[in-house]
């Protein structure tokens, strides 16, 4: 697989439900949070892929836009949601979506679940 690449639907899918509804576990007041969450969604439609995890087991990817991967840098935001068989989570570096990582609780899990099937 050539990278960068656009995302796919499903991942396109996931990553605004995370945005939208994904759990966060900080402090930051509501209208902070609300305006953070705006302009997170807002860099959806030009996000791209730009490497997967590698492990075999799981779909996570590297997130970043056409000036590139997205830097490890502060302020960094988690965003968690789950499935029956995984933890979802969405990494945010300094404004900046970074990574899309599904971690596997037990068995290989290789695509990212329909939306529907993500608890927050």
């Amino acid at each position: 697989m050539t990278f960068p690449r656009s995302l796919t639907q499903r991942e396109r899918e996931v990553l605004a439900a995370m945005i939208e509804r994904g759990e966060r576990y900080d402090d930051t007041p509501h209208p902070q949070d609300t305006a953070e969450r705006d302009a997170w969604l807002a860099q959806v439609d030009g996000a791209l892929a730009y490497a997967t995890c590698g492990c075999a087991e799981c779909p996570s990817i590297e997130l970043g836009d056409a000036s590139g991967p997205a830097p490890d840098a502060e302020p960094s935001v988690v965003l968690s949601a789950s499935t029956d068989s995984a933890a979802v989570m969405l990494f945010i570096d300094a404004g900046r979506l970074s990574y899309l990582e599904l971690a596997p609780l037990d068995e290989p899990v290789l695509d990212f679940p329909p939306v529907a099937e993500l608890s927050f």
